[in-house]
């Protein structure tokens, strides 16, 4: 399993350098980014396993931001009481988007940064406590110590660009005070044809 250096920049982006560069920017639109409520569709390509070459169709609801407070918060969390209390905590936030399957309902998304990137267009992040299956707690698997989900899209002014879908990951801080994402078995889907339906 590899540590993938992508997410852990994508996570620093939102918890570190958002709090601070987005001071008030807490309502539903960040200067220079996509009006609120959005929604976004995209195709899931497998990149290797029994996923590879693969693929389906996404859809990326996002309703709302979360805080700066509640950032500051989950960071304190994850550092003080680990993984597992940072689980238990987004289960307690609203949803503020979701991720679903083509025709699905999908996963709610309690976290949802967007970084304007000065041309017009954003990069958006998106992560939940993800439902851990009954058939993975009953095999005792490892990959319900990777309960984490992630999404991130980079998308133009016009709302098209691409993406990264790491659906099974765990977050940690490591010995250097820095925050690792490392997924679980497969590398992530990445997601094509991204565009901004409305």
């Amino acid at each position: 399993m590899d540590k993938l250096k992508y997410w852990a920049s994508s996570w620093v982006l939102a918890s570190v350098v958002m709090v601070h560069g987005a001071a008030g920017q807490e309502a539903a639109k960040v200067e220079g980014g996509p009006s609120l409520p959005a929604q976004y569709a995209a195709t899931a390509i497998g990149e290797s396993g029994a996923k590879g070459g693969k693929s389906f169709g996404l859809t990326i609801y996002v309703d709302g931001l979360t805080s700066n407070g509640e950032v500051q918060e989950l960071l304190a969390i994850l550092k003080n009481k680990g993984q597992d209390g940072l689980g238990s905590a987004m289960d307690g936030m609203k949803d503020k988007g979701r991720v679903a399957p083509t025709a699905g309902t999908g996963t709610g998304m309690p976290f949802v940064r967007i970084r304007a990137d000065g041309k017009g267009g954003s990069h958006i992040i998106l992560a939940t406590n993800r439902p851990v299956a009954f058939g993975e707690l009953y095999s005792g698997t490892r990959s319900t110590q990777y309960p984490i989900g992630v999404v991130v899209l980079d998308v133009d002014k016009n709302g098209k660009g691409t993406g990264k879908f790491a659906p099974v990951c765990k977050v940690k801080f490591n010995k250097r005070d820095e925050l690792e994402v490392e997924h679980y078995g497969q590398k992530p889907f990445r997601l094509a044809n991204v565009y901004l339906q409305k």
